[in-house]
């Protein structure tokens, strides 16, 4: 049975306290858990509520074909990033704001440069195309706000806001629609220390397919793009945990670098 509006703010108000506190929970009670994608949209929108912030933008999860299959019906899943723990690259966040078991992902992202406004019909793929201003290369923070987020049922995930949070925009990919994105070489270095390398092309999204989809799940929910907003579309490196590093820096083979410091 779906869970019902009660539920659903019980769900999202222990997430959202776990957040405030800066401790991870283990899961949730049997009486107000998600048992699909419907349930987890459900209580993601309670907690955008409570969270009460402003979006940057928008990602998407479980887009590459392993995670999909993992995920299975459930997936992909979503999440909206905030714009009060989003910054331009060589910018800096607060270490109160970015948990230890922050998920650090290098990614390939796209700046929307028009709107797109909630209708009844899903947009076809060159339809958002038309309406990206660039490609950019990006990092994403996602902070989970359950322990051994890996290890919990897809939609719990998807209900947490896919522990989307925070985000760092850096330099425009040229010539992007001419260029195959999954290919773009990349290096994740903490502190001046590499940590991670881009994923096989087997374990890389389709990044056009995974922004159309973040789009149409958006206007299926009633959330119009707007004009500089931001939508993510899946790691490309290994996703890997921050613990105490200070300097995140990603380095796209031929594009440039994304970086961003955390201030204790």
């Amino acid at each position: 049975m779906a869970l019902n509006d009660a539920q659903a703010d019980k769900a999202a108000g222990i997430i959202h306290d776990a957040y405030l506190s800066g401790t991870p929970i283990e899961g949730l009670p049997d009486d107000c858990a998600p048992a699909n994608a419907a349930d987890a949209v459900k209580v993601q929108e309670a907690l955008l509520s409570k969270f009460g912030k402003a979006a940057a933008g928008y990602k998407a999860g479980f887009t590459n074909p392993p995670a999909l299959a993992k995920a299975g019906p459930d997936g992909p899943m979503s999440g909206v990033m905030f714009r009060d723990f989003s910054v331009p690259s060589g910018g800096s966040l607060k270490r109160a704001d970015v948990w230890p078991g922050t998920l650090i992902e290098a990614e390939v992202a796209f700046r929307m440069g028009r709107p797109l406004p909630v209708r009844d019909a899903d947009y076809s793929q060159d339809e958002v195309l038309d309406a990206v201003a660039s490609a950019i290369i990006a990092i994403e923070l996602a902070v989970p706000r359950f322990a051994n987020p890996l290890g919990q049922p897809v939609p719990y995930l998807f209900a947490e806001n896919g522990a989307a949070l925070g985000f760092v925009w850096g330099p425009d990919i040229p010539d992007w629609r001419e260029r195959d994105l999954k290919a773009l070489d990349i290096e994740l270095s903490f502190d001046g220390k590499a940590v991670a390398q881009g994923l096989p092309l087997e374990a890389r999204c389709d990044e056009a397919w995974a922004l159309t989809w973040t789009v149409n799940h958006f206007r299926a929910r009633g959330r119009a793009i707007e004009v500089g907003d931001f939508i993510t579309t899946g790691a490309a490196a290994a996703p890997t945990v921050l613990g105490n590093a200070s300097h995140v820096l990603a380095r796209f083979d031929g594009i440039g670098d994304v970086s961003f410091t955390v201030e204790d």
